[in-house]
């Protein structure tokens, strides 16, 4: 597996674009798949199209979460061509992204690595399913890939305020099996540097998500252990701005310091209540990523 380890932390050295779904070849007739990004819905097309090429793959894993489906559907995929899957040291692969990886015949971690497990959410017919009905195709979906019952009322009681990190000691205690990765390639220092620090794009980014009431993604721009608390809660954000008679717009953005954004923006809910305001937002910059951290609201919306 040295080649594979190499290939894995030589990629988590340089940038690789959002939500991408790439193959390239490797040694032995094996294809490294990269997953990078947020998970949105239509990526599980995308991802059984490029897979279908791949006789034998490693799926490599370097994503905030998203979409529910399509982590799920993407691991189906992994799990019917008997794909591995592998998170390197200092990456992320959070809620619904830790859920694909769960599918892989054969997972690769370090403890360097980030595997974390949020209380699944998602949108079914414009309507936010609470997190126990999400959880119950959750748990079908484990039930199908062979877990224990045990690892199986792990993943799907987690919390929904904040993430339950995957350590070797809690993978050890309920059944979650996985091989480290042998590093022989580039230090493992530089796993972490996959994006370039920007406040900017992670805010807007944000922002949009909120525009579209999307709370998966605006979710998945959050540092992991404020995800569901508060202002961040998937539920309250598609129910909040998915209820406007004038869609929430962002009308502007300012970068204050290294890692601050402050925003304007504005929006009209049903019951007429008109905001025109500004946040200050907070980012911070973890597992090669610049995630929102903390928003201050000026002017009371």
């Amino acid at each position: 597996m040295r080649y594979i380890a190499a290939e894995l932390l030589f990629l988590c050295a340089f940038p690789l674009s959002a939500a991408e779904i790439t193959r390239q070849p490797l040694e032995n007739d094996t294809d490294l798949i990269s997953v990078t990004g947020i998970l949105n819905d239509g990526d599980e097309i995308a991802f059984r199209n490029l897979a279908a090429a791949s006789s034998k793959a490693l799926v490599f894993l370097n994503s905030e979460g998203g979409d529910l489906k399509a982590g799920i559907e993407i691991g189906r995929a992994i799990r019917l061509r008997g794909f591995a899957t592998a998170t390197p040291p200092g990456t992320l692969c959070a809620s619904a992204c830790a859920l694909t990886w769960l599918a892989g015949s054969q997972r690769f971690l370090q403890p360097e690595s980030n595997i974390g497990f949020h209380a699944a959410y998602r949108v079914v017919d414009g309507k936010a399913s609470e997190s126990g009905v999400a959880n119950a195709l959750v748990g079908a979906y484990l039930n199908q890939l062979g877990l224990s019952d045990t690892a199986i009322a792990y993943v799907t009681s987690a919390p929904p305020e904040g993430i339950a990190w995957l350590t070797a000691a809690k993978a050890q205690a309920v059944g979650i099996t996985y091989d480290a990765i042998d590093e022989d390639g580039p230090p493992a220092s530089e796993a972490g540097k996959t994006f370039p620090h920007d406040p900017m794009g992670a805010v807007t980014a944000f922002y949009s998500a909120l525009a579209a009431a999307d709370g998966e993604t605006a979710s998945a721009l959050v540092i992991p252990e404020k995800r569901g608390k508060g202002p961040f809660n998937e539920a309250s954000i598609h129910a909040f701005y998915g209820a406007m008679s004038q869609p929430f717009k962002l009308t502007g953005t300012a970068l204050r310091g290294d890692d601050n954004v402050r925003v304007s923006y504005e929006y009209v809910t049903n019951d007429g209540r008109r905001c025109k305001g500004r946040a200050d937002v907070q980012t911070t910059y973890v597992f090669g990523k610049t995630l929102v951290s903390r928003i201050k609201v000026l002017d009371g919306c």
